[in-house]
């Protein structure tokens, strides 16, 4: 059971539901983890959902977990889950829960302990409460609209960053098929283009935990292409709490194709850049 302080000082009962109900699906998760990697990395108790897209008897365990809870919480609101085990649809209006069992799939399948637990509230349109649990670490990352964004209960703000070349930057190293906002080359140009200059760039396989180090400070940028908001729609309202920008490759709205950026408001122009001088 978290403590109220978990989520900062202020926050919704609603959102200590949410954090409660990650935490549980966290430890669900992390004792299933023995079980990976597979054997022969066969895939034997995977299955492709698409080209390099797996899902693992974990996902399905953990996203059950979830929405069971939800629904006792929450009965009047409509559910949208990764792996579709109790999508529902709900009164016009109500709000919408989304739920990433296992962001980190992959991570978790060759048995690297490296993956979020994602929970989010969608309001007319807007994500208005998320959290995202890091069962290994036991790190909890949250915020509510216009609350504030918190890891542990500890307030969480963007650190300036004096130049791109103090910067460490989260980058997802795409497969095939998975760049849809720019040609890939454009995007290749991009991530090119901060390896030569940026002190490091680090793809930890997790675009919501990602997309909440930047929050934290760990990260100072994070870009990925063909995201969903079951991937980033918690870290997106967590990074904007905490005062970070988050928009598409071209500095506008996240486009439908899932084009995220989300740095400082300091380096967020200059990775935009990257883009934009390769079009």
């Amino acid at each position: 059971m978290p403590h109220a302080t978990d989520c900062g000082p202020n926050a919704s009962a609603r959102l200590k539901t949410i954090a409660e109900i990650a935490r549980g699906a966290g430890a669900t998760a992390a004792c299933m983890l023995h079980h990976y990697p597979l054997k022969g990395m066969t895939l034997k108790g995977m299955t492709l959902k698409g080209p390099l897209d797996y899902q693992t008897a974990a996902d399905l365990a953990v996203e059950r977990q979830i929405v069971a809870a939800i629904n006792e919480a929450f009965p009047d609101y409509a559910v949208w889950g990764e792996e579709q085990v109790g999508n529902r649809a709900a009164a016009a209006g109500a709000p919408r829960v989304l739920i990433d069992p296992i962001d980190g799939t992959t991570n978790f399948a060759w048995g690297i302990p490296y993956f979020g637990v994602v929970i989010a509230i969608e309001e007319a349109g807007e994500i208005t409460a998320g959290v995202v649990y890091d069962a290994m670490q036991q790190e909890l990352f949250s915020a509510e609209r216009g609350g504030g964004a918190f890891l542990n209960g500890g307030e969480l703000r963007v650190p300036k960053v004096p130049s791109p070349e103090a910067a460490l930057i989260g980058v997802g190293l795409p497969v095939p098929g998975q760049v849809k906002s720019v040609p890939v080359e454009q995007y290749h140009a991009a991530l090119r283009r901060v390896m030569d200059t940026a002190t490091g760039v680090r793809c930890l396989g997790s675009a919501a935990l990602s997309l909440a180090y930047v929050a934290a400070g760990r990260l100072n940028g994070f870009f990925e292409d063909g995201l969903s908001p079951l991937d980033y729609g918690a870290s997106m309202l967590i990074l904007r709490e905490a005062g970070g920008v988050v928009t598409g490759f071209d500095g506008g709205p996240v486009p439908e194709s899932g084009a995220i950026l989300g740095a400082g408001p300091d380096l967020h122009p200059w990775l935009v850049g990257g883009f934009l001088t390769q079009a």
